[in-house]
């Protein structure tokens, strides 16, 4: 009989819990192409941010015509998020070069930081009983970006280079 009560009054204790649930509805937009996913990490609150504590939940879903979206059922709380456009579909945000996304990124609240995590501050945001919108634009790392345009610029001249080099050498030899 002790036994019955204990299962009735934590049963009781999981369903006052789930009562205060509320939903976050994540829209994610920016996607550069509809390839891969748009990988989300959801995060409750300060401890969660800094991985004190683990993930409240991940996920991934599809993208189609640059924009994705997630909505979850959460209890009531405070929470963050981080999303990235997972190209190529490892499941990683990838990061080969001094620790530096190579991949589209953003926070909750469309917080932003170009190194490091945004304070918790500026990404937190409150669930209640109810619908919680988050919006995150991806972005690239703009160190990144700098460093891609100086790679296809190099690459581009090299190239031209490379014709004005033939060509000087047709003209040599026809003259």
């Amino acid at each position: 009989m002790k036994c019955l009560i204990r299962t009735a009054l934590f049963v009781a204790g999981l369903t006052s819990t789930d009562a205060a649930a509320g939903q976050i509805d994540l829209v994610m937009t920016g996607f550069g192409s509809d390839e891969g996913l748009a990988r989300i990490v959801l995060m409750e609150g300060v401890e969660g941010y800094a991985s004190v504590k683990p993930v409240t939940a991940t996920a991934s879903v599809p993208i189609s015509e640059g924009r994705a979206r997630w909505t979850a059922d959460v209890p009531a709380g405070t929470y963050a998020i981080i999303a990235h456009h997972d190209r190529n579909a490892n499941d990683e945000l990838d990061r080969p070069v001094f620790e530096l996304p190579l991949e589209p990124y953003g926070y909750s609240n469309g917080a932003w930081t170009s190194v490091g995590l945004p304070i918790f501050e500026e990404v937190a945001f409150e669930v209640g009983d109810g619908v919680a919108p988050q919006r995150i634009p991806m972005r690239l790392n703009a160190i990144v970006t700098l460093a891609q345009i100086v790679v296809a610029g190099g690459a581009a001249l090299a190239a031209l280079i490379a014709l004005v080099a033939i060509r000087r050498r047709r003209a040599v030899h026809h003259a």
